[in-house]
């Protein structure tokens, strides 16, 4: 086979990534290149050595004229049996009902997701695909994935940035260059040595003449100009048995993907050779889909079942289609030959064709998202049905599909008639269109709809245009990021407004304080928000009120940069105000405002109040995906991940963390992006991995464009790279984002002057860590107790120590232990006692000093704290311990080594044996720098200098037992 040839390169690196699936390591591989370069004969060798290596295979192709169905790749190649599935959660088993049907109705009673938002879509598929791999290996092979339908690329990034655990193998094809997304997320995956991408170039002139020995030397080249080595299309010449080549032919521009005029001819050859049914039932195919129906096909072709079926026969007969995987399904013997086929047909034949099927599919019941890509390019201007059915299968798809669902409004758009009559039907498309074009990560079309919208609507409508805005001021946050733009919208409309309508009047004004907010002018924010919940409270608007209320309190929080216990009085009294207004109203009116929940959370998380924050989040989160509010649902997952790194619940926070990290690759939202990153961030910092932690932080700083307001990124990226070992670079992110950020809240305030203090003690610039320690209490807000209690006394301990003022810093550092694990911060309490530790070990109490490093070791031990845990161990080693975590709570090992992660625990072992980085990237096929780094950072958490120190450890895991 011609598309085999020069390959064995690829072959082998297929194979590799089979076999380490096979031992249950998660692979993927991608395979880049130009229609016909061998892409899918490639995939049919890892099929073909999955099935002799006892796997199971899921295989799926995308369509290029099926892309706007939502999960058309992964439907058919994730339908397993029902015993698979059964094993899932409720949760689980609901979301993969998407792939295969309209999604349904929330499920109000188990409080469950809805079944269609797209990251809960891929967490399921996760699951799954983890459960089948229990039994055997799971190898997903999928081609044309730059054809894939929005939510399934969505949903296979989403899986390549988490891939599943286990033994698992995705495999997919894709044209260089079309399909970003996806390519993205594979480059994600190499870089994390999880796959490998490759990019398959043309056959060469020798190659050529192995398939074409008769030719002589000058027409095999001349051969190989003119298809350019295209394997397809060489194969494709030679079995048409036409001559393959005319002198002086020119070669076709193949870089625009367009077949050489000889291959079009020898595919036309094919279908006019065919009886007249035969020709009419591969181009009602080409409609129908890939794979195909043949009923159905027929149905588009204009002929009944029985003349179908006997036309099925003549094209099987002729190997232009073939059997699918499934029982009566059929597909293309290649995707070019129903492009082809379908871009010969006639525009009107084709119209008539797609309105035959979408008749059909309303006939059978079939739901409007599943019709909606037939009823498109049949329907005709002024078609009303068709654009209540579009409109319909769009707001459908909203939440799994926006690329999809913008695509559907934009249609009805353009059927519905330019008649004023139908002047409110289109504002309205616009307005729905607006949010779709953001989540599907199109803010500037987004924002062009929404201004397009908001000219069509005459000044005097005010209630329509304040409508509009408010949309617009919701996406500016999440997606737009335009602010100057919005207030200035904003204020020409209140001023327009005038006092011709208060309730009118107060909601701009909210929307304006949420504006100032958002950018940093807190005076200004606050003066606003006041006037909101004033005007609110007089018109008897209670949601209203909550929500400026729970802003003003929020902005007030943020101004508290004060030790003045009177200002910390204020501001509780505004939180226990816009608390008591905001939880007045019943769980069912509450969900239109859950944003003002959100607010409050954070409000709430801030003020010290974890419980608190806890329980509006749990009932919140219920409430945001019982109502499909997916973005806000995700919001929610962060605080309660925030809540549970508060408490020292490290796997939970990182769980929720990581979904709400799909959730913002899926909508796109930077803001969200940036919030789940610098948890994440924390998290995997505490849990010991410094690579992840600084790769998260990294990200909500590339994510957060230059905002510095009300956000923890700086204090968190300054942190990693402390960890890391770059303190110039930790300087450089405070110096950034500021050392005591005065736009955001107490808490984070707190957290980035222990960071600073630590950053600046590490450069040697203690009196600047002592100054900037002695703005503790100011940058606290004059919160001192609770939560914030093992902060405070972290950072004077830190301070004191370095001072050696050694008494001093251990009974701050006690104290400080002791307050935080009362205030169910243990792992503050543990960091606290890891400086009590080192300060009595200062004072020579080393007995003392010992039992406090212990407890410290044991307690961040079993909360998963390994990074925390192993400050405790180096300074045991100092004192001559050589302790060993307890196997009990750590991961399955039995050593010291227990800390790093499975590369790293691999990249060790090749260290002990004596190997160089240049034959440990031999062996583990990765680059020589990645190997740099792994060992960098083991010896980091090992708090080892050299690379004979991983030799001893390794030596001594097996001897020593000694647990903490």
């Amino acid at each position: 086979m011609a598309n085999l040839l020069e390959r064995e390169s690829e072959i082998a690196t297929l194979r590799r990534a089979f076999h380490d699936a096979a031992a249950g390591q998660f692979r993927t591989v991608g395979l880049r290149g130009e229609p016909g370069v061998g892409k899918t004969r490639l995939l049919s060798e890892v099929t073909d050595l999955a099935c002799r290596g006892g796997a199971l295979v899921l295989a799926g192709r995308a369509s290029e004229l099926e892309r706007d169905v939502p999960f058309a790749l992964l439907d058919d190649s994730l339908a397993v049996n029902s015993q698979a599935r059964s094993t899932l959660s409720d949760r689980d088993a609901r979301a993969l009902d998407a792939l295969g049907a309209e999604p349904g109705p929330p499920d109000t009673v188990t409080g469950g997701p809805r079944p269609f938002e797209r990251h809960a879509v891929a967490r399921a598929v996760r699951a799954l695909l983890e459960t089948l791999s229990r039994e055997r290996p799971v190898v997903l092979v999928l081609d044309d994935v730059h054809w894939a339908d929005p939510a399934s690329a969505e949903v296979l990034a989403l899986l390549l940035h988490r891939p599943p655990r286990g033994a698992v193998l995705t495999a997919l094809a894709a044209r260089t260059g079309q399909a970003p997304t996806l390519e993205s997320a594979l480059a994600h995956a190499v870089r994390h040595d999880d796959g490998a991408l490759l990019d398959l170039a043309p056959l060469s002139v020798r190659a050529v003449g192995r398939l074409y020995p008769d030719l002589s030397p000058a027409a095999q080249g001349e051969l190989h100009q003119l298809t350019g080595g295209n394997p397809f299309y060489l194969e494709q010449l030679a079995e048409s048995g036409a001559r393959p080549y005319r002198a002086g032919q020119s070669n076709t521009p193949l870089g625009a993907f367009v077949v050489p005029t000889a291959v079009r001819a020898a595919l036309a050859a094919e279908v006019d050779g065919l009886p007249a049914a035969a020709r009419d039932l591969i181009r009602g195919a080409a409609v129908a889909g890939d794979p195909f129906e043949p009923v159905l096909a027929g149905v588009a072709a204009g002929l009944d079942p029985p003349e179908a079926l006997a036309a099925l026969d003549a094209l099987l007969a002729v190997d232009l289609v073939r059997a699918g995987g499934a029982p009566g399904i059929y597909h293309f013997r290649h995707p070019l030959i129903r492009r082809a086929v379908y871009h010969d047909a006639g525009d009107g034949w084709l119209i008539g064709a797609h309105d035959r099927v979408a008749e059909a599919l309303r006939h059978r019941g079939v739901a409007p998202m599943r019709r909606a890509y037939h009823v498109e390019r049949a329907a005709r201007p002024g078609d009303l049905d068709a654009v209540a059915l579009l409109t319909e299968a769009a707001d459908t798809a909203l939440p799994v599909a926006p690329a999809s669902a913008a695509g559907w409004y934009e249609a009805a758009l353009r059927l519905l008639p330019a008649d004023p009559r139908h002047a409110d039907r289109h504002l309205a498309l616009l307005c729905a269109q607006g949010p779709a074009l953001a989540s599907a990560g199109l803010p500037a079309k987004a924002r062009d709809v929404l201004r397009h919208a908001l000219s069509l609507i005459p000044p005097e409508r005010f209630v329509e245009r304040v409508r509009v805005l408010q949309i617009m001021v919701r996406l500016t946050g999440l997606w737009l990021g335009n602010g100057i733009e919005i207030r200035r919208l904003l204020e020409d409309e209140l001023a327009a407004l005038g006092d011709r309508d208060p309730r009118l009047t107060t909601l701009l004004t909210f929307a304006l304080a949420n504006d100032r907010s958002w950018w940093g002018d807190l005076p200004a924010a606050l003066r606003l928000a006041d006037d909101a919940a004033s005007g609110a409270a007089t018109l008897g608007d209670t949601a209203l009120e909550a929500g400026a209320l729970t802003s003003a309190a929020g902005v007030a929080q943020r101004l508290a940069l004060s030790a003045d216990p009177t200002v910390r009085d204020e501001v509780d009294r505004r939180m226990a105000r816009a608390v008591a207004v905001a939880d007045s109203e019943p769980d069912q009116a509450r969900t239109d405002r859950l944003q003002t929940d959100f607010l409050l959370c954070v409000n709430q998380l801030n003020a010290g109040d974890i419980d608190g924050a806890a329980r509006r989040a749990r009932r919140a989160l219920r409430l945001s995906e019982d109502t499909g509010q997916g973005l806000l649902a995700s919001s929610f997952l962060v605080i309660r991940a925030v809540v549970h790194e508060e408490r020292g619940q490290l796997q939970a926070a990182a769980a929720d963390a990581a979904e709400a990290l799909d959730s913002a690759v899926a909508t796109g939202s930077p803001q969200l992006r940036v919030w789940a990153s610098f948890v994440a961030s924390r998290v995997a910092l505490a849990q010991g991995d410094i690579t992840a932690a600084l790769e998260h932080a990294t990200t909500g700083d590339t994510h957060s464009n230059g905002n510095t307001n009300g956000n923890s990124i700086g204090f968190t990226l300054a942190d990693a790279r402390l960890a890391a070992g770059d303190v110039a670079g930790a300087i450089a992110a405070l110096d950034t984002y500021g050392w005591i950020n005065p736009t955001v809240w107490p808490r984070e305030r707190l957290r980035a002057v222990d960071v600073g203090v630590r950053v600046l003690i590490a450069a040697e610039r203690r009196d600047d860590a002592a100054r900037l320690a002695d703005r503790a209490a100011e940058a606290a807000g004059a919160r001192l107790t609770g939560t914030f209690a093992g902060i405070h006394a972290r950072i004077r301990a830190t301070v004191l120590l370095a001072a050696d003022d050694v008494a001093t810093a251990a009974d701050v550092a006690l104290a400080g232990a002791e307050a935080a694990a009362q205030a169910g911060t243990p792992l503050w309490a543990g960091r606290c006692r890891i400086l009590a530790g080192q300060a009595l070990a200062a004072q020579g109490r080393t007995d003392l000093a010992r039992a406090e490093l212990r407890n410290a070791a044991a307690d961040l031990d079993a909360l998963g704290a390994a990074g925390f845990r192993d400050a405790a161990l180096r300074e045991l080693r100092r004192l001559g311990d050589r302790p060993r975590i307890n196997t009990a709570s750590a991961a399955p090992s039995d050593d010291g080594l227990a800390v790093l992660t499975r590369r790293e625990r691999e990249v060790a072992d090749l260290v002990a044996a004596g190997h160089s980085n240049a034959a440990i990237a031999t062996r583990l096929y990765l680059s020589e720098r990645t190997v740099e780094k792994h060992v960098s950072h083991l010896l980091a958490k090992l708090g080892l200098t050299t690379r004979i120190g991983v030799v001893r450890l390794l030596a001594n895991a097996g001897t020593d037992r000694e647990t903490v």
